[in-house]
């Protein structure tokens, strides 16, 4: 008997990883296309929201907030 398995997806890069988080509805292959290029994956969420070009850009590529720094600005 010959089953089908799904393979396992490749690591997604930082900024898929972060625009899959903000717009859960991505097309996953699309993003992938888009080999973690700022501006590509900028592009295409673009066509699915209301936020300027700029900002999308600038929500994908600020940086990581880790949780001390969390607690030494919100604690």
């Amino acid at each position: 008997m010959n089953t089908l398995q799904a393979r396992p997806s490749p690591v997604a890069g930082s900024m898929e990883r972060r625009a899959l988080l903000l717009w859960p509805r991505l097309d996953r292959a699309a993003l992938r296309r888009c080999n973690d290029d700022p501006d590509r994956i900028t592009a295409l969420v673009a066509r699915r929201t209301t936020l300027p070009p700029d900002a999308i850009r600038s929500v994908l590529v600020m940086s990581s907030v880790t949780d001390d720094e969390t607690a030494t600005w919100f604690g």
